[in-house]
């Protein structure tokens, strides 16, 4: 933008980073566990479950109605509900809907962001007939995210997420009237009370920019204090109180505006991840959307051809509407500490093994692709696995299976993300930040985002960085193969990296998610590096490791069977661990295997529920029932390796102590012969073929899951097997 016109940039710093402090024990009925370890209380006052990702809520006039804008996997909408009970009326399905609804100031009406593949508007809705009426083409390219309406009612400010720009449109002319440049990828606008300025919150650089609207000059100035994972995401502003919503604290954030800035009053505990505040201060009520809604589920029933793949995980990932009365300073007071309370913040001390400087001074950190833990470990009667849903059991994994025996079954082992594109930024980072948590179903439903998730990309990267900006920084030996790396069938190899760190780090011969290229020839490539540092004697003390093959194919003709793909990766890892057994670091050495996400199949505990496992001369083996997360294997890798954590997640999640002793057993393992042909090809008339010819297998999570998840059963299982019966999830 001009020279001038950016008045003021502020940091977000510490006042929400109370959220990180520890809490006394809460006992209180209606808590619900999420998959992350942390937990949510339940509301006192009615709640609506609604549709996926809701992003924002609008009061009529009246306050008889609540007006809810959801945009994620599902087809968006724009839900109005009565007020009072958060019963629905109506709903208006819509074509990229994304951001917060405005209503009109001499109407009920709402306008919203129209976002998606050559959609890019501002458009208007008429909530009684249910119609879009008008609408003010925006400038490309330039998804926008966020509305604000000045206080006169005369400008509504535009943020663009693609455009870095704020676009100031006349709602009665309909018109863009200016456009403002801001930082990257603004997420959140806000008129001052005045209207002379625009408060924008920008993901990719972690700043608030004051922007003048056109023609005023009055700059007022905004702070706020915070520490990093906490996903502070939406506004509302009610005389001198200041409501923000902190998706990855769950909870709202409350504060009193004054002459002198913000004060910190206390905190609202909400449901999963909140995204949007609405105040009706006439009845004194507050509205709280919480993206996630109220908690995860088991997805037991999956038939992923069912209409609307309702069991495939990002649709299942539906939020809720909380109504509650406007708190007094003394609850919020107290509501602060039930939110220190519920989240899984306290710092675990350091075990006799997992400690810096103690037994084990080297890590190997294994990412795999997809899968669930029922669907490869289900089959093992030691443990809570469920036979009926195993689609790669030991005769398939027979290598995962011995390794589980041997070195420990996770039985209550869970995924932080729910899809790849936060499943790698959670496995390297503890932390999916807001812009990735509302891309992500932008792009698998096929909106036009482009898929920056993996690539260093400035929006998505967490602001404490990732597992190897944290090694590097700390002076922490490190060899990536094939993370955050990018290639593809034409040039698998070299490939390349975005990320400065990283790029110096990494083999580039080394493949990445390639699935014509198999892990065998990935696991050569590592081991051909492996033997030279066993010889030289200077073996990394952090290497990454992907393996994606297990997430295999389809059925698509002359592509290798899902079978020989998961076989072939299950003879990677055996191999990679006999190779690692067999060395003269084995007594020094973890490694820790994990899959990036659970996406790919069913689960009767959790769909977030995956397979992990810990392999050490130290690992106490046996069954271990103690639920650990994404989280909780980078903070045990970080305090073996004398790292401080990357987020509040790991900062608070539990090393996994309990799951090592103290004597190690120094025999190593010998990986065993697959079962499986690892050559098996599908033929033309295999089950849905033609389908799986036409899936996009470039990258990651760019199939449609539920008729890839269609495909895998009955290719396991048969063309005439009955997947598991359908029936509606318990929400």
């Amino acid at each position: 933008m001009p020279k001038g016109n950016r008045v003021k940039r502020t940091l977000l710093l510490a006042t929400l980073g109370a959220f990180a402090l520890g809490g006394a024990v809460l006992a209180a009925p209606a808590i619900t566990t999420l998959p992350t370890g942390w937990k949510i209380l339940g509301s006192d006052g009615p709640v609506a479950n609604v549709g996926t990702l809701p992003e924002g809520l609008a009061l009529a006039r009246d306050g008889s109605r609540v007006f809810e804008l959801e945009g994620g996997y599902a087809k968006p909408a724009l839900r109005v509900l009565d007020a009072a009970t958060l019963h629905e009326l109506r709903s208006v399905a819509l074509n990229g809907a994304y951001g917060v609804p405005l209503r009109d100031p001499d109407g009920d009406g709402v306008w919203i962001n129209v976002a998606g593949t050559f959609q890019e508007q501002l458009a208007h809705v008429d909530t009684d007939a249910g119609t879009v009426d008008h609408d003010v083409s925006l400038p490309l390219p330039f998804f926008p995210v966020a509305l604000a309406r000045s206080p006169d009612g005369t400008l509504i400010a535009v943020a663009g997420d693609l455009g870095g720009r704020v676009a100031f449109v006349d709602p009665r002319a309909e018109r863009v009237v200016a456009i403002d440049r801001v930082g990257l990828h603004p997420a959140a606008v806000a008129f001052s009370a005045d209207g002379t300025v625009v408060f924008v919150a920008e993901r990719g650089e972690r700043y608030v920019d004051v922007v003048p609207v056109p023609g005023t000059s009055a700059p007022i100035p905004f702070h706020e204090a915070g520490i990093f994972g906490d996903s502070p995401n939406a506004l509302a502003l009610d005389g001198d109180r200041l409501y923000v919503s902190c998706g990855a604290a769950n909870a709202v954030a409350v504060f009193a505006v004054t002459p002198a800035g913000l004060t910190p009053l206390g905190a609202i505990p909400t449901g999963w991840y909140p995204t949007a505040v609405a105040v009706d201060h006439a009845h004194h009520v507050l509205y709280v959307a919480d993206g996630k809604g109220e908690s995860s589920h088991a997805n037991t029933h999956y038939q992923p051809l069912a209409p609307g793949h309702k069991d495939y995980i990002a649709g299942n990932l539906v939020g809720s509407i909380r109504r509650l009365p406007i708190p007094d300073d003394a609850t919020l007071a107290q509501g602060l500490a039930t939110v220190r309370t519920l989240a899984q913040h306290e710092p675990v001390p350091a075990g006799p093994v997992v400690r810096a400087n103690g037994p084990i001074s080297h890590v190997i950190y294994v990412i795999k692709e997809n899968r669930s833990y029922d669907e490869v470990l289900g089959d093992l009667r030691e443990a809570d696995g469920d036979p009926s849903l195993v689609l790669f059991g030991e005769h398939v994994t027979p290598n995962q299976h011995a390794l589980a025996r041997r070195f420990g079954i996770f039985d209550r082992f869970f995924e932080d993300s729910h899809v790849s594109a936060d499943g790698h930024n959670w496995s390297t980072a503890a932390f999916a930040n807001d812009y990735l948590e509302k891309m992500w179903p932008q792009d698998y439903a096929n909106r036009g985002r482009p898929y920056d998730f993996e690539d260093a990309a400035e929006a998505s990267v967490p602001h404490g960085g990732y597992l190897w900006d944290d090694a590097v920084a700390h002076g922490v030996s490190l060899r990536n193969y094939g993370e955050f790396a990018t290639g593809g069938p034409s040039r698998p190899i070299p490939v390349s990296v975005s990320d400065d760190a990283l790029r110096p780090r990494t083999d580039r011969n080394f493949a990445t998610f390639d699935l014509d290229y198999p892990d065998a020839d990935r696991f050569t490539e590592w081991k051909r590096e492996f033997d030279a540092y066993e010889r030289s004697g200077t073996l990394p003390a952090l290497e990454i490791v992907r393996f994606p093959d297990d997430h295999t194919a389809g059925t698509k003709a002359d592509a290798l069977t899902p079978q020989a793909m998961v076989a072939d990766n299950d003879a990677a890892v055996g191999n990679l661990v006999a190779a690692v057994s067999h060395s003269a670091d084995w007594a020094h050495t973890a490694i820790f295997v994990i899959e990036d996400d659970a996406q790919n199949g069913p689960d009767h505990v959790d769909e977030q529920r995956s397979t992990f496992y810990l392999i050490s001369p130290y690992a106490a083996g046996g069954v271990q029932h103690a639920a650990y997360s994404q989280a909780s294997v980078l903070r045990t890798i970080e305090t073996l390796l004398g790292l401080p954590p990357l987020s509040t997640y790991d900062a608070g999640a539990p090393p996994l102590n309990a799951a090592f002793r103290a004597h190690p057993d120094l025999h190593a393992f010998d990986a065993l012969p697959e079962q499986t042909d690892l050559h098996a090809k599908n033929g033309r008339t295999a089950y849905r073929a033609a389908d799986s010819a036409r899936l996009d297998f470039a990258e990651e999570d760019r199939v449609d899951e539920g008729t890839f998840n269609d495909i895998l059963w009955h290719a396991v299982k048969g063309p005439h097997a009955t997947p598991p019966p359908y029936g509606e999830f318990s929400r």
